[in-house]
């Protein structure tokens, strides 16, 4: 609409009747045959600047009018930018040897300064659109070029980045099947035959104190020996079990978000379970106030929750003075929030009630990694004496039900 327009305002003012007075269906009709031909510039490039080629030398011969020239134009420009690399060379020789037979000619029959200027007016008119496309098309194929290359580079970037990710995986999943491992079934087989052992003396001290006494020893299932060496079989074997699964984690392609043998929050009464012979033997008392259903939460802020109150678990049984330790989870619509009160440890309380399987010195990490595991999910972490129960320890965790990623 634009060039009928500009072409409707030419002959208006006079600049299409350069061979004299013609008919206003004659001067329109090149233009409308130009103009709808331009709406095609970008898809059928070819198509379109032939239709203009043959309507512009019609109107040549005709009458000369100068809104057609400047349409096609717009239409060898399109075509040198659009158009298939051969259209290209096609119009860019076509036009220079078009422009030097015209000046050539008109120098010939004419004056030659005329003939000259008339030729750098055809070369303006020619072959000035049509290196004015070649350039911007060559430019926007280096764009291109360098715009794929720097793909490329970023996907070589990536695999490197996942094969070192795989590789580092790899090692230290051999590490911890080759020390860590070895260790804890080193532990964990050294404590049951030391078990086994206490069991069978204690038993054959039984039966001899019963054939000459005629009194039986007793079992001795309330010795804190056993129940520490207990303890102390049934936690390395089941931290056995995790390492395991975990160096199989680590050996497979499985990205850390995976719901491949997960802890799940529905677990966390079976984890306090599984650590009340060990309470008992500290003489502390677990108390659990659990929701009967857990909300669905996603993975990580479930492993989250459990790795917190498994780790405050641990710190309890191997810090906290006698007395009632209380566990609660509450959830929320938006947030789930864990607390673990327990009895602050008095001096030298440790050392006087904890069997031998809790006299452990921990590396002063687990509240460092209970404050990163919530942050990294966008949680609060707290943990110090509780100022409105003086003689209490608090842990609290405020996770959110749902994590933005």
């Amino acid at each position: 609409m634009g060039f009928f327009a500009a072409c409707l305002i030419l002959y208006v003012l006079g600049g299409s009747r350069v061979m004299g007075d013609i008919p206003v269906w004659q001067a329109v009709l090149p233009v409308v045959v130009l103009c709808t031909a331009s709406a095609f510039r970008s898809t059928l490039p070819t198509a379109a600047v032939s239709v203009g080629t043959a309507t512009v030398l019609v109107e040549m011969t005709s009458s000369g009018g100068l809104g057609p020239v400047l349409v096609y134009t717009d239409l060898l420009y399109a075509a040198a930018l659009y158009g298939a690399p051969w259209l290209c060379r096609v119009l860019q020789f076509g036009t220079v040897a078009v422009t030097i037979a015209t000046t050539i000619t008109l120098i010939a029959i004419s004056d030659r300064s005329e003939g000259v200027t008339t030729g750098v007016i055809v070369a303006m008119l020619l072959i000035s659109p049509v290196w004015t496309g070649i350039l911007i098309r060559n430019h926007k194929e280096r764009a291109d070029s360098e715009r794929e290359r720097a793909a490329q580079i970023n996907r070589l970037a990536e695999l490197d980045r996942k094969t070192i990710l795989q590789t580092e995986r790899t090692r230290m999943a051999r590490e911890l099947h080759d020390l860590v491992a070895n260790h804890l079934s080193a532990i964990a087989i050294h404590s049951s035959a030391v078990l086994s052992l206490t069991e069978a003396r204690r038993d054959r001290n039984g039966e001899a104190g019963s054939a000459g006494s005629g009194e039986s020893a007793g079992s001795g299932e309330d010795d804190p020996v056993l129940r520490a060496l207990a303890v102390i079989r049934e936690n390395s074997v089941q931290g056995l079990a995790e390492m395991r699964r975990m160096v199989v984690l680590l050996r497979s392609d499985r990205g850390v978000d995976d719901d491949w043998d997960r802890p799940q929050l529905n677990a966390l009464g079976a984890l306090v379970e599984q650590a009340r012979p060990a309470a008992d033997a500290a003489a502390l008392t677990l108390h659990t106030e659990f929701p009967e259903t857990f909300p669905e939460v996603s993975s990580v802020i479930e492993v989250t929750a459990y790795r917190i109150v498994q780790e405050a678990l641990t710190n309890v049984l191997k810090h906290a003075s006698s007395g009632r330790v209380r566990i609660r989870c509450e959830a929320g619509t938006e947030r789930l929030t864990i607390s673990v009160d327990s009895p602050l440890a008095l001096p030298d309380a440790r050392t006087r009630q904890r069997p031998v399987a809790a006299l452990t010195t921990g590396a002063g990490a687990g509240l460092t990694g209970m404050s990163e595991r919530a942050a990294l999910v966008g949680g609060i972490f707290d943990a110090g004496p509780d100022r409105t129960a003086p003689g209490r320890w608090r842990v609290r965790a405020v996770l959110p039900l749902t994590q933005n990623t």
